[in-house]
């Protein structure tokens, strides 16, 4: 999957050390077989209901580093630009650029709480002295990351035609509760599509490989004891709370590199923290241009509310209007995951503009930080996320599993919520193609073609996005040569 992660659930290493041409090898190859498929299975599933689960944290991470790559790539201004303020005579150095490029397709690298740090190493390679090279390495840094067509575009085709697929069935068969109901959990489902497309438009690659090659160092291990140690060198409490969970869980890293990959719902405060680190930040032009402002959190966080809640609202549109209409077992499970996720984005949006903060010297600034520093900060994080995680856990997982066997079909959720206190004056229906049936398929109808119309758009505008952000940097990029001449 594009979605990047940081930790794996593998089979044992054992489990492929064996010679096939020997007969005990054959046996054991056997055993490998049956064991690690499993082992694989619930390794994706568990990936998957996770990202499900955290849809409204990762789709606004993943916005907030495509804005600040936007506005990186935007302003990177060579020393003529007519543009230039008063107290930016000659622009950028050279130096400054190559920082900052670097940023764009290296910031998903983990800076805090290992034993080396990316920023660090790259900086000390990549340099104005070897022009040429710098760029053949910025260069391929990008290259890393596929292109969106590639990695998200043609399985998102694919998921729009299973939509118009079971929408042309709907036409077919006027009333099929059944039918609908297949639609509303594809729907739903569909946040998982729009976090694929978010990250995949992204520049940073997710694996580390190449920026390790381009340094040209070797992976450093460590030891269980070392990343117990190394959590408790992390800023941010929340961080270290992560970090030390990720190594009590004594899972394997996803790539076998120098350098580890953030998650997903930290790649937007990972972005920040590299910018923080570049001479370029210290120049306040520049950083008033780069930082987010209260429009620019306005704005993510209404896409990240756009993104999560129109599928949420559809697939509770089809539901509440499927018979027996209102709220019932299966609206009710839609409506309460976007809630959740409505407590997640919010509290990402906290966690980013605190993190963003991080430095300022205001008073508002430090008070966020110190908040965020003691344990009643964290208490009160943890009195709105526990509930939260709750909550859209048990939508997820067990709405899935409901769906899938069949409990949803029982008379409790052939009824509406008003009816479950006094059952005895609720009337169940029985019959599957009903005058009513056939009068809420308008409404299946419409909601199956406005997502089908909505994911189509979004998939156009990351495709479009990351293009756009592509060529931008290839243009910054290939400047670089020239820049080196005048300044």
């Amino acid at each position: 999957m594009t979605i990047p992660r940081r930790l794996v659930l593998e089979p044992p290493v054992a489990l492929f050390n064996y010679d096939l041409a020997e007969t005990a090898g054959f046996v054991k190859g056997l055993f490998s077989l049956c064991v690690a498929g499993p082992i694989i299975i619930v390794d994706t599933t568990v990936w998957v209901f996770i990202i499900m689960v955290g849809t409204g944290p990762f789709i606004f991470s993943g916005l907030v580093e495509a804005v600040l790559d936007y506005r990186i790539v935007s302003h990177l201004h060579d020393g003529k630009s007519p543009g230039r303020l008063a107290d930016r005579p000659i622009g950028l150095s050279a130096k400054d650029r190559i920082q900052l490029l670097t940023v764009v397709v290296a910031g998903n690298l983990e800076t805090e709480g290992v034993r080396v740090n990316p920023q660090e190493e790259l900086d000390s390679v990549l340099n104005r002295e070897d022009i040429d090279k710098t760029v053949v390495h910025l260069r391929a840094m990008l290259d890393c990351q596929y292109s969106f067509g590639a990695t998200v575009g043609a399985p998102i085709l694919l998921y729009i035609g299973s939509f118009i697929y079971t929408i042309l069935d709907l036409h077919n068969s006027i009333g099929d509760a059944d039918t609908a109901r297949a639609l509303a959990f594809g729907i739903w489902w569909m946040c998982i599509v729009h976090v694929a497309a978010v990250s995949g438009g992204l520049l940073a690659s997710n694996n580390p490989s190449t920026a390790a090659a381009v340094v040209g160092k070797g992976k450093t291990e460590v030891s269980y004891m070392e990343r117990i140690v190394l959590a408790n060198t992390r800023h941010a409490i929340e961080d270290r709370c992560q970090a030390r969970i990720e190594a009590l869980s004594r899972l394997s890293l996803t790539y076998r590199a120098r350098y580890e990959p953030v998650w997903m719902w930290a790649r937007g405060k990972s972005k920040a923290r590299w910018l923080r680190h570049t001479r370029a930040w210290q120049e306040h032009w520049f950083r008033d241009i780069i930082q987010i402002g209260t429009k620019g959190w306005i704005f993510i966080i209404a896409a990240s509310y756009g993104l999560v809640l129109i599928p949420c609202a559809l697939a509770f549109w089809i539901e509440y209007t499927t018979p027996p209409i209102g709220l019932a077992c299966r609206s009710l499970t839609i409506l309460l995951y976007a809630v959740s996720q409505l407590f997640f984005i919010n509290l990402a949006a906290l966690s980013h503009i605190i993190a963003s903060r991080e430095n300022e010297d205001t008073k508002k600034g430090r008070w966020l930080h110190h908040f965020q520093e003691t344990w009643l900060g964290l208490l009160a994080t943890a009195t709105i996320l526990v509930p939260a995680w709750i909550t859209a856990t048990f939508t997820t997982v067990a709405g899935t599993l409901m769906a899938i066997i069949g409990i949803y079909n029982n008379c409790v959720c052939g009824i509406t919520i008003q009816y479950w206190l006094s059952p005895s004056n609720a009337v169940v229906g029985l019959a599957t193609d009903t005058e009513s049936d056939r009068s809420s398929s308008w409404h299946w109808n419409r909601a199956g073609y406005t997502a089908v119309v909505f994911l189509a758009c979004i998939t156009y505008l990351g495709w479009w996005g990351q293009k756009f952000l592509r060529e931008r940097f290839i243009q910054r990029v290939n400047d670089l040569v020239s820049i080196v001449l005048i300044l």
